[in-house]
């Protein structure tokens, strides 16, 4: 039986594939399909299981296969952003152009082709795949990655007081620093992705998916990690989070609970609370320099801001505009021969302007994509969801080299889908309320 969705206001009226409801024999194959999705979500902050040097995971396997199934069963949703589509595909050209022309004029073509086909993967191909028209589906890949990353810092947490320091190859769960890494093998990058997935739960609760005695332990591990992690960069993010998404949802009910739980919390903390009960590395990384006011007490800054200065003056030195220098030529040309964790300008230096548009583009056409849906009828609690990751995955860029691991782009993933499974469900069903959809 076809079927049509329609969703005002986001793109044109499509017909997607004929579902199996009518067609039995073929139940199997979008069955399978769909258990391999979940597979390759739940893997993705997994990204130490991989199969070589060469950056891909055994998630990234399970993605492979599921877009290959959608092949084979004709189910690729050729406009997962609606009308906000072709402008995400154009951005990603720019970086593409940008990358690789510089990489063919500066001889490293083979390193263009490695990162631009990263990004290809984590920024456009995840999109076909993670983006579908089932409303069911979204919500549940949200859930299964949301369930991953707990699971993921429990394990993490349980080791830091179980087990500590681990002395061997490569890094361990938690750091000879005593910060915790967690799997993920790098405490900022645990910190930051907690950041990142937090809007989840905090749009799960507050549209009633999840009760409160769920959401709260969720809410609290996360936050517990990221103190773990003992991560400047990854508080930072965490409190931009719960700034913007609490921001958007702000009404008279929410800041009487706010005010209550804020005197509870000084009340606690007071009464029975002490900075020894806080790990000695967050204390002296992160309270050290919060107490003195001197910055380059915060971990690792004084080494960053000096490739921050040498990006600037390569940019200056060899007056790079549209066209950078290629893919990794950072690295060569720095003196701490590493990339600087900046990604805008690393993207200038590697990629030029073309480059740097093509990347900005991606985060204006999602929040665009939000204000879109906002418009045609979607609850505040979507775009606050949409909004909050973009926030921070924008901060996150300026504290990272190039981001097309696909942990990064899977939860902007995931909360647009969230996004339009709501508005499809209002579609569906106009009379119903949005409260809870």
């Amino acid at each position: 039986m076809r079927r049509e969705a329609t969703v005002s206001g986001i793109g044109k009226t499509t017909t997607p594939h004929i579902h199996s409801d009518s067609h039995p024999r073929t139940t199997p194959l979008p069955a399978i399909e769909r258990a391999v999705l979940y597979t390759g979500v739940f893997l993705a902050p997994y990204a130490t299981l991989r199969f070589s040097e060469l950056f891909f995971t055994l998630s990234d396997f399970f993605f492979c296969l599921s877009l290959s199934l959608l092949f084979l069963t004709g189910r690729i949703w050729s406009n997962p952003l609606g009308k906000a589509t072709p402008f995400w595909l154009i951005a990603f050209t720019l970086l593409f152009v940008g990358l690789m022309i510089g990489s063919l004029l500066h001889s490293s073509p083979e390193r263009g082709l490695i990162v631009t086909a990263q990004y290809l993967f984590a920024y456009v191909f995840l999109m076909f795949i993670l983006i579908r028209d089932e409303p069911k589906v979204a919500y549940r890949l949200a859930i299964i990655f949301l369930v991953s990353m707990v699971l993921l810092d429990l394990h993490g947490i349980i080791t830091f007081y179980a087990v500590g320091y681990v002395p061997g190859e490569g890094k361990g769960v938690v750091t000879g620093g005593r910060r915790l890494a967690t799997l993920l093998r790098n405490p900022n990058l645990a910190a930051a992705m907690n950041a990142l997935t937090l809007p989840i739960p905090l749009y799960l609760w507050a549209t009633g998916r999840i009760k409160s005695y769920v959401a709260l332990p969720i809410i609290a591990v996360f936050i517990a990690t990221v103190i773990l992690t003992s991560s400047n960069s990854g508080l930072f993010v965490t409190l931009i989070c719960l700034t913007v998404f609490t921001t958007f949802l702000l009404t008279p009910k929410l800041i009487l609970r706010l005010a209550l739980a804020m005197c509870i919390l000084v009340a606690v903390v007071a009464g029975f609370g002490s900075k020894d009960l806080l790990p000695k590395t967050f204390q002296t990384r992160v309270l050290g320099a919060l107490s003195s006011g001197d910055i380059s007490e915060a971990g690792t800054f004084v080494s960053r801001a000096a490739l921050i200065e040498e990006a600037l003056q390569i940019i200056s030195d060899e007056q790079i505009a549209l066209v950078g220098l290629g893919a990794d030529q950072f690295r060569e040309r720095s003196v701490q021969t590493t990339p600087v964790h900046n990604l805008y300008l690393l993207l200038w230096v590697e990629g030029g302007l073309l480059a740097l548009l093509g990347w900005i583009m991606f985060s204006a056409v999602g929040i665009l994509h939000a204000l879109t849906l906002r418009r045609a009828g979607g609850d505040k609690r979507a775009l606050a969801a949409m909004m909050t990751t973009i926030a921070v995955f924008l901060t996150i860029a300026l504290f990272n080299p190039h981001m097309y691991a696909r942990y990064w782009t899977i939860p902007i993933f995931l909360c647009c889908g969230l996004g339009l499974a709501q508005l499809r469900q209002a579609a569906k069903f106009p009379k119903a309320s949005l409260k809870r959809p």
